[in-house]
């Protein structure tokens, strides 16, 4: 049977070069080896500096993950940066925003992990605290300070979701951010919370498949544990009925 070939939306990274200003396109080798290890062929997107082309780049593909990465530019969901607010590249965020419409009309699958629900939840019109511990009072550390293969809070998934037929009602994820979705866009629904109500899970209601989680499944995938693997073979699947 032919793997679904899937798409991972690259970032970019001046830092750790040898030579001062240059670009690398990167992706995180655990969703490589997740997506690989669940049934997929992972194929890397690097950011494009023409937008029209997007569409040209995703043909063939299956679906999209887009992964975690930088903080998103508050500009493009209409805020100015608050203290917390840290590094950004709007050159990225337009990217994956834009890669977002093109996989909804083209009816791709997306998964968005870490930043990746932020950008959905942006995309389509929500909003975000640019810094938890600044703007939520009462959150949770959601910056563990623990190997990324350790689960460090709980998440409650609610009923009727796709996570529900993949998850019990509680489970324990990992945690690296310090963004979380303020106000969910319209046409998506949350489908799981952190005990002190952050937003960790959104799913868009109809039509194209799209589902955002901020923890890191692939990061606990590659130390097999086997719900975060789930999560990335019934994403796999949902590119494969696509």
């Amino acid at each position: 049977m032919n793997r679904p070939r899937i798409g991972i939306a690259a970032n970019l990274r001046t830092i750790g070069s040898d030579m001062p200003g240059m670009y690398f396109s990167y992706v995180s080798h655990d969703y490589v080896e997740a997506l690989e290890r669940s049934g997929a062929i992972p194929v890397m997107l690097p950011v494009l500096k023409d937008l029209d082309l997007l569409r040209q780049q995703m043909e063939g593909l299956s679906g999209i993950l887009l992964p975690g990465g930088y903080d998103i530019d508050p500009m493009l969901y209409g805020e100015q940066p608050v203290i917390g607010q840290d590094f950004a590249m709007a050159e990225v965020d337009r990217f994956s925003i834009r890669m977002l419409q093109e996989a909804d009309a083209m009816g791709l699958p997306v998964l968005g992990v870490c930043k990746g629900i932020q950008v959905i939840n942006v995309a389509f019109g929500g909003t975000l605290y640019q810094d938890l511990p600044r703007q939520k009072e009462g959150c949770l550390q959601h910056s563990q300070k623990a190997p990324r293969y350790n689960p460090s809070h709980y998440v409650s998934i609610e009923a009727g979701s796709f996570l529900s037929e993949l998850f019990p009602a509680r489970i324990a994820v990992n945690s690296f951010h310090h963004q979380a979705v303020k106000e969910p866009a319209k046409g998506f629904r949350v489908t799981a919370r952190a005990e002190d109500g952050v937003i960790e899970a959104i799913e868009k209601e109809s039509g194209t498949f799209m589902l955002g989680v901020q923890w890191h499944p692939e990061m606990m995938a590659k130390f097999d544990d086997p719900q975060m693997l789930r999560l990335i073979e019934g994403f796999v699947d949902q590119c494969k009925k696509a």
